[in-house]
């Protein structure tokens, strides 16, 4: 189409072109008197005439090509709305069968990943990441943080500022924090742990406890995990 687009452009500016030069051999002032003016002058009619054909020629060439491509955009475009679909469809397709076998690798990956979450996730998991001790992170940390602070008045009573608990990592790479902060970052750790420390299924026993005092409380913490055991004796 461009082709012919330029064959017709090229064929008006020669008819132009020849248009002119005709009507300024005709308006010459010594047209009377110039030798052969007749004979020129019909060159020059013949030369417009052929550029008028040939643009002519070129135009019916464009234009049918124009119609015929007209008639045919429908399906042109039912085809390549279809090439279109189903490329994206390969793509999917082929992200979905990468994905799908990557998938166990993945897993497999983020379970035994050391960076896991620490509230809200199992405790037992927890210690199961660290090789050093069968301690919390969190318990750890807080522990070790209030060990000067025992005597701070409403320790695990009065909250402190949200802003404070939410930065405490900022805050201890100071060295300058505020003991109510791991206080309460402990009380929300355990209080987000899936199972409670000393674990439901022991409640009703605990319970029963409370009357007969410690008695039979080294009874009950025998039959802890490891794990539940060392974080509840460190508290």
């Amino acid at each position: 189409m461009t082709k012919l687009r330029d064959n017709y452009e090229k064929a008006q500016q020669k008819l132009e072109t020849a248009d002119a030069n005709l009507k300024k051999f005709q308006t010459r002032s010594d047209r009377l008197i110039l030798a052969n003016f007749d004979e020129h002058l019909r060159e020059l009619e013949d030369i417009r005439c052929e550029c008028e054909q040939s643009r002519t020629l070129s135009r019916d060439i464009h234009a049918t090509e124009t119609y015929k491509i007209a008639s045919e955009e429908y399906s042109i475009t039912i085809k390549l709305l279809y090439q279109y679909l189903y490329e994206e469809n390969q793509v999917y397709n082929n992200i979905s069968r990468y994905l799908s076998s990557k998938m166990p690798e993945i897993e497999q990956r983020l379970e035994n990943d050391d960076l896991i979450l620490l509230f809200g996730y199992d405790l037992i998991k927890q210690c199961s990441k660290r090789k050093d001790t069968l301690i919390a992170y969190p318990i750890e940390i807080c522990i070790c943080l209030l060990e000067n602070s025992l005597n701070e008045e409403g320790l695990f009573r009065i909250a402190p500022s949200q802003g404070k608990q939410k930065k405490l990592g900022t805050t201890l790479n100071g060295f300058n924090y505020d003991p109510h902060v791991p206080a309460s970052t402990l009380k929300q750790y355990l209080r987000e742990l899936p199972d409670r420390l000393l674990t439901t299924a022991l409640l009703p026993q605990w319970n029963r406890t409370i009357s007969l005092r410690l008695t039979l409380f080294s009874l009950f913490l025998i039959q802890l995990s490891q794990t539940n055991l060392f974080s509840f004796i460190d508290l």
